[in-house]
């Protein structure tokens, strides 16, 4: 297998997140697979934690609760899944009852079960994960460059894009991961998150004891994670509504999103 292939999407087919994992013959990344269970690497790559595109694409458990980090490969929908694909095969669990456990052997587990649920024959893994030394180009480490290892040069989501509340209601709390151009997370980096002007009715910051705010700044703990004051659910709105994550240094310009849905209230159609 070669290394740039993995992570490309098979040809009309599921996607998946290691070898070892596709459902039926043919659906790995070089289309050669012979039967379920024998294909090579994932045929899909994502960053982190909640950034899957679809369904089933969970990968590693490095971030999020106990409950998504036991189910790699297995996310319900998009934006769900807990940590990144491909799976290394020194990738360990980061917690729940599975810390310090292979990813990709509980994966292959949760794959075995669904193949014995569905009747379906498979055949052996060609191997335990993507060999460590090909990582995906986003997880190597590059060489820092001078006086750039203090500054946050990429910003990931490390809890569930579009969570949903009921007007008035507390929305989970919204994470980011900081990270400097070496690749390791950035602790005591200031982050705001800010709500966009179109959607101030939508959605509102509260600490509390504090009035409502359209933006919150905070510094990232001793693993890069900034956590934002609680965001609360306005007045229902139509459409796509997001909050915007930056890095705050003037030397930096690094942004991501999280989509957040406000529910109608409850009893409401």
């Amino acid at each position: 297998m070669e290394a740039n292939l993995c992570g490309q999407p098979a040809t009309g087919e599921e996607l998946h997140v290691c070898m070892g994992l596709n459902s039926c013959a043919n659906q790995d990344v070089t289309g050669t697979a012979t039967m379920a269970g024998t294909g090579q690497c994932a045929t899909v790559q994502h960053v982190c934690h909640g950034e899957g595109a679809c369904r089933g694409q969970g990968g590693c458990g490095y971030a999020g609760d106990d409950f998504e980090q036991f189910h790699p490969g297995e996310q319900a929908c998009r934006y769900n899944g807990s940590c990144a694909s491909p799976i290394n095969e020194s990738r360990v669990f980061s917690g729940g009852p599975m810390k310090g456990r292979s990813v990709w052997q509980q994966a292959r587990r949760l794959f075995e079960a669904r193949m014995y649920a569905a009747g379906k024959a498979f055949g052996p893994s060609p191997g335990q994960g993507v060999p460590d030394d090909r990582f995906p180009e986003y997880d190597r480490l590059t060489t820092p460059q001078a006086g750039a290892s203090d500054k946050v040069t990429d910003l990931f989501r490390a809890s569930a894009d579009n969570p949903r509340a009921h007007e008035g209601v507390r929305f989970p709390d919204l994470r980011a991961l900081a990270r400097n151009s070496a690749g390791r997370h950035l602790p005591n980096a200031l982050i705001t998150f800010t709500i966009p002007q179109e959607a101030s009715a939508l959605l509102y910051f509260k600490p509390d004891g504090q009035p409502q705010s359209a933006t919150c700044t905070v510094t990232s703990d001793d693993q890069g994670l900034a956590t934002a004051v609680p965001l609360y659910a306005g007045h229902t709105g139509t459409g796509d509504q997001w909050v915007t994550v930056t890095a705050t240094d003037p030397d930096t310009s690094v942004q991501c999103e999280f989509h957040v849905t406000v529910l109608a209230p409850q009893g409401q159609p």
